[in-house]
């Protein structure tokens, strides 16, 4: 990354950029021109020092450590830990979602919460639909939603339990209390 900016910072520098080409455009006589002109030579040199930030691929996200309490949420991974006798939290999240960055933060990252997933032996799954996965966007689909954030609780013999997209550390503590 030779800018420093990361592809979202480099596309609203581009977008800030053609608003003001767009703004000189309509302008007036000379200020016109030399408005026009100048931020169309802005918006080129920039877009030629910033424009591979936004195009290029983003590097695959590590995996989750083996011994790490939130496992990567994979088609057919639910059943699975099901069938095995355990209850499954899975995390239906995103990095650009403001809401599920609030939740990881207040609830998820709770200390009495972490330990009553602990106490029943839920396994933890995150969903990370940063990318959109298309599996991921067929399971949201799957329970009645077309986007993040997404909590849901599966066990043995119950339907899915989709919360609240604003968790409470209290609330998530007495659902899991109940399986």
């Amino acid at each position: 990354q030779q800018s420093g900016i990361d592809g979202a910072g480099a596309l609203l520098v581009l977008l800030v950029l053609l608003a003001l080409v767009l703004w000189s455009l309509h302008q007036h006589g000379r200020a016109r021109l030399v408005l026009g002109v100048g931020s169309l030579a802005l918006l080129g040199l920039v877009g030629a020092w910033l424009g591979p930030n936004v195009v290029r691929q983003i590097e695959s996200v590590a995996p989750v450590a083996a011994d790490a309490r939130w496992q990567p949420w994979q088609p057919g991974r639910v059943d699975q830990i099901v069938a095995g006798g355990r209850p499954v939290f899975v995390d239906f999240t995103a990095a650009w979602c403001v809401t599920c960055q609030y939740n990881k933060k207040t609830t998820l990252e709770n200390a009495d919460v972490l330990a009553a997933f602990d106490a029943k032996k839920v396994a933890l799954l995150r969903a990370d639909w940063t990318r959109r996965d298309p599996a991921i966007t067929e399971a949201l689909r799957g329970l009645g939603r077309n986007g993040v954030p997404v909590y849901v609780f599966y066990s043995a013999g119950r339907a899915p339990l989709v919360l609240s997209e604003v968790l409470d550390a209290d609330e998530l503590k007495r659902v899991v209390a109940a399986l």
